[in-house]
C-alpha cells in the first residue's frame, strides 16, 4: 500500500513538473506569448532587422526597421492584459534584453522609425512601451503589457525582431 502510494505521488509529481514545463520557453532571449485560454505558449513571429533609410525630400530623411507585410501571421485578441514569457540569463533584467515597441504599417510593410534627420538636426529617439516583469523562477520571467489597441507590435531583442498583431 505503502510504495502504491508513493508511486502514485511520484508519477502526479512528474506530470506536473512536464506541464510546468512545457509552459517556459526553451530558448534565451526569444519572448512567447501565453494564451491563457489554451493553457499553452504561442511562439511570435521571428525576423532578422531589415533596415530602412529614406531620403523625405531634399533636406529630411529618415531610418529605422522594418517586416515585409502589413500584419503579422501570429494574432492575438485584444484583452485587458496581455502576458508573455521569456528566458534570460540567470541574474539579468529582463527589461534589459527586450524593448516592446508598436509598428507603423506603410505600404505593405511594417516600420519601426529610430532615426530622423533633418538638414540641421538628427534625433534618434523612439517610444518604447513599457511593460511589468514578474519572476517565475531564476532565469524565466513574465512579461505584462496592458491596455494595448490593435495594431502591429513586436519585442526588440539584440538581433531579432518578435512580432504579433493584437485584433
Amino acid at each position: 500500500m505503502k510504495s502504491t502510494f508513493v508511486t502514485l505521488l511520484a508519477f502526479l509529481s512528474f506530470l506536473n513538473l512536464s506541464a510546468q514545463s512545457s509552459l517556459l520557453p526553451e530558448f534565451n532571449n526569444k519572448p512567447a506569448y501565453y494564451s491563457p485560454k489554451d493553457k499553452k505558449l504561442i511562439e511570435l513571429e521571428k525576423s532578422q532587422y531589415n533596415t530602412l533609410a529614406k531620403a523625405k525630400g531634399l533636406f529630411k530623411a529618415e531610418g529605422g526597421f522594418f517586416l515585409s507585410g502589413s500584419s503579422s501571421p501570429v494574432k492575438i485578441a485584444r484583452q485587458a492584459e496581455l502576458t508573455f514569457v521569456i528566458k534570460v540569463t540567470e541574474g539579468t533584467d529582463p527589461t534589459s534584453v527586450v524593448d516592446f515597441v508598436k509598428f507603423e504599417v506603410r505600404d505593405n510593410k511594417r516600420v519601426f522609425i529610430t532615426t530622423k534627420a533633418k538638414s540641421t538636426s538628427t534625433s534618434t529617439s523612439f517610444e518604447k512601451i513599457s511593460y511589468s516583469t514578474e519572476k517565475i523562477k531564476e532565469g524565466y520571467y513574465y512579461l505584462a503589457v496592458k491596455n494595448l489597441g490593435p495594431g502591429e507590435y513586436f519585442f526588440g531583442a539584440t538581433e531579432f525582431m518578435f512580432a504579433f498583431s493584437i485584433e
